[in-house]
């Protein structure tokens, strides 16, 4: 009595154990498809996404949300963001990539050099130094509504 005793234990913790397994193993194939961009496939027949048709102001500036975009080139001219006073409008995509680093990354040419930049902003980090701040339109892209923390490393 005692030996089935162990067995159906030790059948339930090894259907307990297949079970976390299996779930894990759910879990692990549906995540690139939860936080792949709309539109992204990883279907090889498939046609790349097409760049977004965003509206323009008045001025010509495209704007929207950078979620719509498959890669950074295809981002508008102004990025829709909430500014720190709860406003919502939008920044300029040549603002954020300066504040980012994207702007300063395009332009290293070593690894060293990036390695130095992280360096300097990790001083400016140490030294107190706030994350920077950049402005948030409104959607004409001039009149300034509020402000953007670019949140650091």
């Amino acid at each position: 009595m005692q030996r089935k005793m162990k067995f159906a234990a030790l059948s339930g913790a090894v259907l307990v154990v297949a079970g976390l397994g299996f779930g894990a193993g759910a879990a692990a194939g549906v995540a690139p498809v939860l936080f792949a961009p709309l539109g992204v496939s990883t279907d090889t027949r498939t046609q790349p996404m097409p760049a977004p048709d965003y509206a323009e102001n008045d001025s010509g500036l495209t704007y929207g949300s950078a979620a719509e975009a498959a890669s950074p080139d295809q981002e508008p001219d102004l990025i829709a963001a909430m500014a720190t006073n709860g406003r919502q409008g939008y920044v300029r995509k040549t603002d954020l990539d300066g504040a980012n680093g994207s702007a300063a990354a395009a332009g290293f040419r070593s690894p060293e050099e990036a390695l130095a930049w992280q360096a300097e902003r990790a001083a400016e980090v140490a030294r107190g130094v706030a994350d920077p701040t950049i402005p948030v339109y409104a959607q004409d892209g001039f009149t300034v509504i509020g402000e953007f923390l670019v949140a650091g490393p």
